[in-house]
């Protein structure tokens, strides 16, 4: 099991970074929705609880087109605007955190992840069009946060976060990834090449923000199997589960980045 989940992440960074590096602006928009809206449309609906037909089909296909529809008819502000849409719609996951038992509503739920993935689709794409270079640096801010909280969870223990969404969480994992993407963030910024200098201290307090939206994110889809009895999103990546699966912490925190992204510059 170790050895396909080793060799299924190495897989994908490098599918990953080609795309990110390789495709230009259309390209990467059209690839990522496939995925993102796609097939993580229809993973959606197994979390909705959706049966397998006609609108199971449907509602990745329409958000596939209504997003990609938003992306090429929209101008900057727009986009801005939706963003800050999807960034208001994560106060329901938040919200829903605190009482798992109130996410029980299929089209609710339906509507919601469809906001959020639209968002998340967004706001790579125009990361992407802006400079490729800040993709990487949201998924070192997202992935730092994730190694911080594993290491720092196991070293000290503790208090659990969200024993009834996720057991293995802890509060002093949440702390040290807080922490971590609260340091990789400035230092990314400074060596990666984004085309300008951004100030340290506001950088580190924005990982510590996306460190926190990423960790809600986690615990939102985990939120979602549990309800809907699944273990994973889907099958889809070996040793990994589903796009949702992986997309769950940069999901959250890639709209943030691309709104503060576009303010500071």
């Amino acid at each position: 099991m170790l050895k396909t989940r080793v060799l299924t992440a190495l897989i994908m960074v490098i599918v990953v970074l080609g795309a990110i590096f390789g495709l230009n602006n259309l390209a990467f928009a059209v690839v990522a929705g496939l995925l993102i809206l796609g097939v993580g449309g229809w993973e959606a609906t197994r979390l909705c609880g959706m049966k397998l037909g006609l609108a199971s089909r449907i509602y990745p296909a329409g958000l596939l087109i209504a997003a990609l529809g938003l992306w090429f008819f929209s101008s900057e502000p727009l986009i801005a605007l939706w963003l800050a849409v999807v960034a208001v719609a994560w106060l329901m996951p938040v919200g829903w955190l605190g009482h798992p038992k109130a996410a029980h509503q299929p089209m609710i739920i339906g509507a919601l992840l469809a906001v959020l993935l639209s968002g998340a689709w967004l706001s790579l794409v125009w990361l992407h069009g802006q400079n490729p270079w800040l993709i990487v640096w949201v998924l070192i801010i997202v992935a730092g946060a994730d190694v911080g909280a594993y290491f720092s969870g196991r070293a000290i223990g503790g208090a659990k976060l969200a024993p009834a969404i996720s057991p293995g969480k802890t509060w002093a994992g949440a702390c040290g990834g807080l922490m971590t993407a609260g340091v990789l963030a400035p230092l990314a910024g400074h060596f990666l090449p984004v085309d300008r200098v951004f100030d340290p201290l506001i950088m580190a307090m924005l990982g510590v923000f996306l460190a926190a939206i990423s960790i809600v994110g986690d615990l939102f889809i985990s939120l979602l199997k549990r309800q809907a009895g699944l273990k994973d999103s889907s099958a889809l990546l070996p040793g990994h589960g589903g796009i949702l699966d992986r997309l769950d912490s940069v999901g959250a925190a890639s709209p943030f980045f691309a709104l503060a992204m576009g303010w500071l510059q």
